[in-house]
């Protein structure tokens, strides 16, 4: 027993046995009409690499499509250095060339690596002041991240603490309009991907160092059964379903 919780602890995915209770918030546009516009500021904030194309990517191909403008920023490099016998520099080598190839499919303006532990990622105020400087250095009017009050129930921590540590930074200054949060548990806002999803397969794939053969043929399955439950928001096929606050909260 005490092995098993010393392993539970060491890896960096964790369970939920009892979830918060789920917001009871009907359904909220976050202005939908201004986040599909040409010129619109967004930024996106995730853990790791491919996070991104898994969580979103039909979301961000109609935001590149309408011609936002898109900054990616990746807490930390997705090098798995917690792992022994990992070789975490060419993780990182490899893991950036995918998701600068990624992020180019879909059409960012720009990646940034913030750097911190994969794996390892706490909410310190060294994690919290650095996005705090993105977001004042972007002056983004949406923001997408992690949810880190609301998540699904099996999730990797770096996600949920990278949730966290955005709604931390959004409090110390009044930036942005809107609050997209993804991987969550309590969706009141869904995008309909049905017209895309070929393209967001097409963006995982690119991630060929996580998403190869039979395991990618499983990542497929799941995200379309994913993508068919947050459908049920809008009664069609398949979509991505985020909940959204105004800001500032």
């Amino acid at each position: 027993m005490v092995s098993l919780f010393a392993f539970y602890r060491w890896q960096p995915w964790e369970y939920e046995v009892f979830p918060a209770p789920r917001p009871l918030a009907g359904r909220l546009d976050p202005d939908s009409s201004r986040l599909f516009s040409k010129g619109t500021r967004v930024l996106v904030v995730t853990a790791h690499p491919d996070d991104a194309e898994f969580y979103i990517g039909g979301l961000l191909t109609k935001l590149g499509r309408a011609g936002c403008w898109i900054t990616l920023v990746c807490v930390t490099d997705g090098d798995k250095g917690y792992y022994p016998f990992e070789d975490a520099e060419a993780n990182r080598r490899v893991r950036r060339r995918e998701q600068a190839d990624a992020a180019r499919a879909w059409g960012a303006s720009e990646v940034v690596y913030l750097g911190f532990p994969d794996g390892r990622l706490k909410v310190t105020d060294e994690v919290v002041d650095t996005i705090h400087a993105e977001l004042l250095r972007l002056t983004p009017e949406y923001i997408l991240t992690f949810d880190g009050e609301h998540p699904t129930r099996l999730r990797h921590r770096d996600h949920r603490r990278t949730g966290v540590a955005v709604e931390r930074a959004l409090r110390q200054t009044p930036i942005g309009s809107w609050l997209l949060r993804f991987s969550t548990s309590s969706p009141n806002y869904a995008v309909d991907i049905g017209d895309v999803w070929e393209n967001k397969m097409r963006l995982v794939a690119i991630h060929a160092s996580q998403f190869y053969g039979e395991r990618l043929r499983r990542i497929r399955s799941l995200l379309r059964s994913r993508a068919e439950a947050d459908a049920r928001l809008l009664g069609s096929e398949l979509a991505e379903g985020l909940r959204v606050s105004r800001l500032p909260l």
